[in-house]
């Protein structure tokens, strides 16, 4: 079952975790992903849902139907991705996190610390993440 944020509509919330497959290497070129029934039953949405953000994601060029066989992996999805992603980081969420810690009086050089103390924490989570799913793989 999907964790649900109430604030992004569930079908951006499983395209993002599609493209998480895809820029993590789960999916590479060409690579069959699950089909939207299997989404939907995984996830425990709607099969319209799963449709929309398959759909949402061939219209982006993320993915690409092979007939009679599924939804693939378009070449270069893995670029876009990162490239799309990149750019609402640096331009939205850096400047909105920059804006608050500058109302809440955080100093840049004590932001700048905890971003690396965060860093270091998230990397280790994201290791361990990592082994876990190559162990449900084996």
């Amino acid at each position: 079952m999907i964790v649900i944020d109430q604030n992004q509509p569930i079908f951006i919330q499983i395209m993002e975790i599609i493209e998480n497959d895809i820029i993590t290497d789960v999916y590479h070129i060409n690579d069959l992903i699950i089909s939207t029934t299997q989404i939907a039953k995984i996830y425990s949405v709607n099969p319209t849902t799963a449709v929309k953000a398959v759909s949402k994601l061939t219209d982006a060029e993320i993915l690409y139907k092979k007939r009679g066989i599924g939804m693939c992996v378009a070449e270069g999805a893995k670029e876009k991705i990162i490239k799309r992603r990149k750019d609402v980081f640096l331009n939205q969420t850096m400047i909105t996190v920059l804006n608050e810690a500058k109302t809440l009086g955080i100093p840049t050089d004590e932001l700048i610390r905890l971003i690396k103390k965060q860093a270091e924490v998230s990397s280790q989570d994201f290791t361990n993440q990592q082994k876990e799913r190559g162990k449900k793989n084996d």
